[in-house]
């Protein structure tokens, strides 16, 4: 790049994180920049690039236009004008998310995934793409973006991030929603086992508490899933939410000697299914709700934290109004045992129920 104060600036705070700072920088420089300049091409995918992660995609537009109207006739032509057009049709899709933005992106990503390559603006607009074809419940295209994602990813050598577990997730979900069938659910439990070993040797922290979050999405997910098969073939399909490793433990171990084993603790009484939204998306399935909540010494609970409602947030939003009035209590008949101060809460809705 051209060695410029703010070029200098654009670096330092795209290297800080602070991405709006870099748009600004990236704003005042482009004009110095000689478009027909050695790193006229390169300049200008950086710029839209960041301006992307800084969720500006109208600024974004104006760098990946003159990328794609211009790029190939510069006296240094664009050598990935995939990469470019890719780059425009993700920022306007975030402009404009329009169905035919979608298709449009998507015929783009194909392009681009018809030819090897390294680069990082592919694997975050098929990501972007996926999560706007989930959104609009459009399973064949949220299906495609996903293994485009995946595939980019791969590409990048990333092959074990939480985004491409969320990715996995995806396909497994949108090939359900096409077809109810024994081989996606038992796709998305294998997802949940390797995220679990993930969380396991993954020290505390940031990193293990995005994979935590997988697992526990992948988990939910997979017993909507589980539940909203044909009759006959749930009945054939073994149900693996007991087979996988449960984390609690792991996550928030009980305090006292570890020789005890944890105490399995529930709901003191039960109470009325509130019911939930109905989803168009998502018929024939039912949901499930997963919290963390500390555990208080007078048998109330505090600090409810949802960790995932699947499949969306209609079924966490029905039990908002019933958690103040939760209490716990030690499941009889367990020798001694450690209580933990924070507990993890599972609840379904079934259809019909």
């Amino acid at each position: 790049m051209p060695a410029s104060a703010d070029i200098r600036a654009f670096n330092a705070a795209v290297q800080s994180g602070d991405y709006r700072a870099a748009v600004i920088a990236a704003n005042e420089t482009w004009p110095s920049i000689d478009r027909n300049g050695p790193d006229a091409v390169s300049v200008a995918r950086e710029f839209g690039w960041v301006a992307m992660l800084a969720g500006q995609p109208n600024v974004a537009l104006v760098y990946s236009k003159f990328l794609v109207e211009q790029g190939p006739s510069l006296a240094r032509p664009d050598t990935a004008p995939a990469v470019s057009r890719v780059l425009h049709d993700w920022a306007n899709l975030s402009v404009a998310p329009t169905p035919q933005a979608r298709l449009q992106l998507l015929a783009s990503l194909q392009q681009r995934g018809a030819a090897t390559g390294r680069d990082l603006i592919s694997a975050r607009a098929a990501h972007a793409l996926h999560a706007q074809a989930i959104a609009a419940g459009d399973w064949v295209q949220a299906y495609d973006s996903a293994l485009l994602a995946i595939r980019f990813l791969d590409e990048l050598g990333a092959r074990s991030p939480p985004s491409r577990y969320e990715l996995r997730r995806g396909v497994a979900v949108a090939s359900f929603m096409r077809v109810k069938s024994p081989e996606a659910y038992n796709a998305l439990y294998d997802v949940a086992a390797e995220l679990a070993d993930q969380v396991v040797a993954t020290p505390p922290g940031p990193a293990r508490d995005r994979l935590a979050g997988e697992y526990f999405t992948a988990v939910a997910w997979g017993d909507v899933m589980h539940g909203a098969l044909p009759a006959a073939v749930r009945k054939a399909t073994p149900d693996r939410r007991n087979s996988v490793r449960q984390l609690a433990e792991v996550l928030y171990p009980a305090p006292g000697d570890p020789a005890l084993p944890r105490c399995r603790i529930g709901l003191a009484r039960e109470f009325k299914n509130p019911g939930f939204t109905f989803e168009p998306r998502f018929r024939d399935l039912g949901g499930e709700v997963i919290y963390a909540l500390d555990v208080r010494p007078d048998g109330t609970f505090a600090n409810a934290r949802t960790l995932v409602s699947a499949p969306h947030n209609g079924f966490a939003n029905a039990m908002a109004g019933l958690i103040p009035g939760w209490r716990w209590r030690v499941d009889p008949g367990q020798p001694a045992c450690r209580t933990p101060t924070t507990h993890i809460l599972t609840f379904e809705f079934a259809l019909g129920r």
